[in-house]
């Protein structure tokens, strides 16, 4: 029996804390689609929005003193739970690693055979619930001694909670920069501007930015050829763009790569930077980047740089000189292209750059 009464306990607190996580994270929930590589692209912003909530009914729903109800709801957390797996299980098969928000801002995002085992023990879960369901257990107990239900659902969360402050303590810091990668943070530097998001005006960002040399560092051409950060801006400003495969955010920003290179390229030059050699990338991939990419091995180039995280970007001037950035995160890339873009947009039309030629 408490085997039983369990089940649907344990799974109910992973579903409402799940559904929770999520409410506020519908980006990082589409990140995490892409990432996964899941079909229908264009309905990831619907199935985001709806996915928190149908998590929290379930999670609810479970408790309604019905066993018929029950039994449904039931029937459907554990295929959910199942599907969860059958997808984790995929993307451990992929090239490369993939990082999924599947509780939305808690936890570490990068999928590995723990995250594997965990889903294995939460479809455990999903099938004995639909046992208890079944068996009326839970509508008993819900009617004759709630209380039951009750203490024993504390006990079990406060295990959980302890559990999760005694193991979660020593790896704080790598999930902080794990994340750091779908939420935008990055640690300040010297060369660094404020993300357009964190509310700063742009003419502020633009006086206070403190201009240092470019530093020295090395990246890998198509050809395999090596090219210094100061040769690489010889000639024109280069946008860096700094991204991996298998990372929501980044993908997100791939997305926008034949549009920034069509906008921007007859004035500075635009490339994304990958960590991985560019003969292993995917074929979508380089597809959307056009040749218009450089190996940066273990992001050497990204770190003297100031990025700490995928994706980045940071704007290298002609004249030896960084120009902005870096900035670190899927919004805050996005946000300061288009600022770029648009500063680009106004010196065009005060004259002070050729028209664009389309």
């Amino acid at each position: 029996m408490a085997v039983l009464l369990a089940a649907p306990i344990l799974l109910s607190i992973t579903l409402l804390i799940s559904g929770l996580a999520k409410l506020g994270a519908r980006e990082g929930t589409q990140d995490a689609m892409r990432s996964l590589r899941l079909p229908l692209p264009t309905m990831h912003a619907s199935v985001a929005s709806v996915l928190p909530v149908a998590e929290i009914v379930l999670a609810l729903g479970l408790w309604l003193p019905a066993p018929p109800i029950q039994v449904l709801l039931a029937a459907l957390a554990a295929l959910l739970m199942l599907a969860y797996l059958v997808i984790i299980a995929r993307a451990l098969t992929f090239e490369e690693q993939v990082r999924c928000s599947c509780f939305g801002t808690l936890a570490s995002p990068t999928v590995s055979r723990a995250t594997l085992g965990r889903n294995i023990v939460l479809s455990a879960l999903g099938l004995l619930t639909v046992v208890a369901a079944g068996s009326g257990i839970m509508t008993t107990v819900l009617v004759q001694a709630p209380l039951t239900i009750v203490s024993f659902g504390a006990a079990l969360l406060i295990t959980i909670v302890l559990t999760a402050l005694t193991i979660g303590g020593s790896s704080a810091d790598e999930a902080a920069d794990e994340e750091a990668a779908g939420s935008g943070s990055s640690a300040p530097s010297p060369a660094t501007t404020t993300a357009p998001d964190e509310g700063a005006d742009a003419e502020d960002e633009l006086l206070d930015y403190e201009r240092t040399p470019i530093p020295a560092a090395v990246l890998q051409q198509t050809d395999g050829r090596l090219i210094t950060l100061t040769q690489l801006t010889a000639h024109r400003a280069a946008l860096l763009i700094f991204v991996s495969e298998g990372c929501g955010p980044c993908e997100r920003v791939l997305d926008h790569a034949e549009e920034w290179i069509g906008a921007l390229e007859d004035t500075l030059q635009v490339r994304f930077v990958f960590s991985r050699p560019l003969d292993q990338l995917r074929e979508r991939t380089t597809d959307r980047v056009q040749g218009h990419a450089l190996h940066d091995p273990q992001f050497t180039a990204r770190t003297v740089l100031g990025g700490r995280s995928a994706p980045s970007a940071v704007l290298l001037g002609a004249d030896g000189q960084l120009a902005g950035g870096p900035v670190a995160g899927g919004t805050a890339v996005i946000e300061f292209v288009e600022e770029i873009r648009e500063q680009l947009a106004e010196a065009r039309a005060g004259g002070e750059l050729p028209a664009q030629v389309d």
